[in-house]
């Protein structure tokens, strides 16, 4: 009660206008819309934000750009904020988390979204993530495709294998049906979809595989700019957040998705 009680009366925003930017692909069940975000069923994320809104006097502008362009814009403070950004630890240096007094990284009860990134391969291949690398029957390091900029793209080349990055995750199913790949690693709430109306001869072809090769918290997160500026403001956001995956409003939004026909 008392959290509910600071977060109505001392909204620090003040008719505050927010450019924001995600990713351009659709981000089932965060961001419906590839070019344009949906207008009936907008995603997750854009109803948190909007849920925010209309209980604080803040205002979102919300811009679709490729991935990388994202980073680049708030890592030059042409843009306020983006999401959904997982943290990794050099993305400090230009990108303000909700990292709490004391702390070394963020706290993942600020997250917007939580979610899996999975290892997709051709039915019938022995390539499988075991916990900690891919195994596969050679020695040699793997091709494998993932989203350009994606945190999982670091990884990937940190575990010695190579990596082909794309700037959109249709291109991902393609480039391992034509064997181009050995296999890919992608967020599953985007790829799956993707996968599912692929036509029925391409769509047996290719299986996920577990456990996740990592399951992450997302944030939406500020240049330094904005942060330096208004920093009260940011973590307002942050913990309205919170509030709102406590306070069981987020809950509603999910039953609401689920539901859609």
């Amino acid at each position: 009660m008392y959290l509910l009680t600071v977060l109505v009366f001392t909204s620090p925003a003040h008719g505050i206008q927010i450019t924001v930017a995600t990713g351009v692909n659709d981000d089932p069940p965060y961001v419906y819309g590839d070019s344009q975000i949906a207008t009936l069923y907008p995603g997750i994320t854009i109803e948190i934000l909007q849920l925010i809104e209309k209980k604080y006097d803040i205002q979102f502008v919300i811009r679709k750009l490729p991935w990388t362009r994202v980073m680049a814009m708030v890592k030059d403070n042409s843009l306020d904020g983006g999401f959904h950004f997982s943290y990794k630890s050099p993305r400090k240096s230009f990108i303000a988390y909700p990292i709490p007094s004391g702390k070394s990284e963020p706290d993942p009860k600020y997250s917007i979204s939580n979610r899996s990134y999975s290892l997709y391969r051709l039915k019938g291949q022995p390539i499988h993530w075991n916990g900690q690398q891919f195994i596969s029957n050679t020695t040699l390091p793997l091709n494998i495709a993932a989203i350009r900029g994606s945190s999982i793209t670091q990884d990937i080349i940190e575990l010695g294998h190579r990596l082909t990055a794309v700037s959109n995750d249709q291109q991902l199913p393609g480039l391992l049906l034509a064997r181009r790949v050995d296999i890919f690693v992608a967020l599953e709430n985007m790829l799956d979809p993707k996968i599912k109306i692929l036509a029925p001869k391409d769509r047996v072809l290719i299986e996920k595989t577990f456990p996740p090769v990592v399951n992450k918290p997302y944030y939406i997160a500020f240049s330094k700019r904005f942060y330096g500026k208004h920093k009260e403001i940011a973590w307002f956001i942050w913990k309205t957040i919170q509030h709102i995956k406590e306070n069981g409003e987020l809950d509603d939004i999910y039953t609401r998705y689920s539901n859609r026909k």
